[in-house]
C-alpha cells in the first residue's frame, strides 16, 4: 500500500511538471514577443485596405461621416470666363452712365442757379404800355354787312436800368364785349429799347366779314350799341421779346398786353370815332 501510494504521488508530480512544461513560453518566444538589442525587427503584415475603426456610437461596416472611399478629381482646367468679363464691362459702362448723368444734373442745376441770381441782381422790370390813341374808322354794322378799320398808337417804355429789350414780333386783336374777337394783324418790324427810353407802337387792323368771321347777333348787339353814341372795344397783343444785358446774359419773354375798355366816342351817325378823353388807357402785362 505504501509503495501504491508512492506511485501515485509521483505520478500527480509527473502531471503537474508536465502541466508547467506544456505552459511555460520557451525563450525563442520570450525573445519574439519583447526583442532585445541586436535583433531585427519583426515583419508584420502590411496594413489592411479597411475603413478605419469607427468613432464610439457607430456601426461597424459603415464609413464615417464625409469619408469619400475614392480619390479626388483633378481640378478642372483654366478657361476664359466670359461672364466675369461681360460683368465687368457692365460695370465700366454703368460707371460712366452715372458719371455723366451726374455732369448734366450739376450743369444743368449750375445754370439754372446762375440765371436766377443774375435775374435778382439785375432785377428785370416788364415794360409799360399806354395808349395815347385808338380810333375806329368806316364803322358799318347793318345786317349782314360789317366793315370797320381799327388804328391804335401805344407808348411803351423799359423801366430797366441794366436790361435793354428787344421786340422781335407782335400779334394785335381787336375785342368787343370781353371775348368776341372782332379783327387781328401781325406787326413784324422789329425794335429795341434801351434802358430808361420809350418807343411808339402803331397798329391798323380791318375787317370786311367776307369770311363771315363775326357773328350775326354780334354785329346786332353791337350796332344798338353804337346807336347809344359809344361802343367799348378791347385792344390785345402778343408781344415777344428778349431782355438784354451786354453780350453775356440774355432771357426770352413772351407777353400778353390788355388795353381793356376803350370806349369809343361816335360823331353822330357816322362810323367814325376816337377814345374818349378820360377813357381807361394804361394796359396790363402778364408773362
Amino acid at each position: 500500500m505504501a509503495s501504491e501510494s508512492s506511485h501515485n504521488q509521483q505520478h500527480d508530480k509527473g502531471e503537474y511538471q508536465s502541466s508547467e512544461s506544456t505552459h511555460h513560453v520557451p525563450p525563442s518566444a520570450s525573445h519574439d514577443l519583447y526583442p532585445g538589442a541586436g535583433y531585427p525587427p519583426a515583419m508584420g503584415y502590411p496594413p489592411s485596405m479597411e475603413y478605419p475603426p469607427p468613432p464610439p456610437g457607430q456601426y461597424p461596416g459603415y464609413p464615417p461621416p464625409g469619408y469619400y472611399p475614392y480619390a479626388q478629381a483633378p481640378p478642372a482646367a483654366a478657361h476664359y470666363n466670359a461672364t466675369v468679363h461681360q460683368q465687368h464691362g457692365f460695370e465700366r459702362s454703368s460707371g460712366f452712365s452715372r458719371c455723366f448723368l451726374t455732369t448734366i444734373i450739376f450743369l444743368t442745376l449750375l445754370i439754372f442757379t446762375s440765371s436766377i441770381v443774375m435775374w435778382l441782381v439785375l432785377r428785370p422790370q416788364l415794360p409799360v404800355f399806354h395808349v395815347d390813341n385808338f380810333s375806329v374808322s368806316n364803322l358799318n354794322a347793318t345786317l349782314p354787312t360789317f366793315t370797320a378799320n381799327w388804328e391804335a398808337n401805344l407808348t411803351v417804355r423799359n423801366p430797366n436800368t441794366r436790361l435793354k429789350i428787344e421786340f422781335s414780333e407782335l400779334q394785335n386783336f381787336v375785342f368787343y364785349d370781353e371775348d368776341y374777337l372782332l379783327a387781328s394783324a401781325i406787326t413784324s418790324r422789329p425794335f429795341s429799347l434801351e434802358t430808361k427810353t420809350s418807343g411808339v407802337i402803331s397798329a391798323k387792323l380791318s375787317e370786311n366779314n367776307k369770311d363771315n368771321l363775326v357773328e350775326n347777333w354780334v354785329v346786332d348787339k353791337l350796332a344798338k350799341e353804337r346807336s347809344n353814341g359809344s361802343v367799348s372795344f378791347n385792344f390785345r397783343m402778343l408781344v415777344w421779346t428778349t431782355f438784354r444785358s451786354g453780350l453775356w446774359w440774355n432771357r426770352h419773354l413772351s407777353m400778353k398786353v390788355l388795353c381793356e375798355d376803350l370806349q369809343v366816342t361816335f360823331v353822330g351817325a357816322s362810323g367814325n370815332g376816337n377814345i374818349a378823353a378820360n377813357g381807361h388807357r394804361d394796359c396790363l402785362v402778364f408773362v
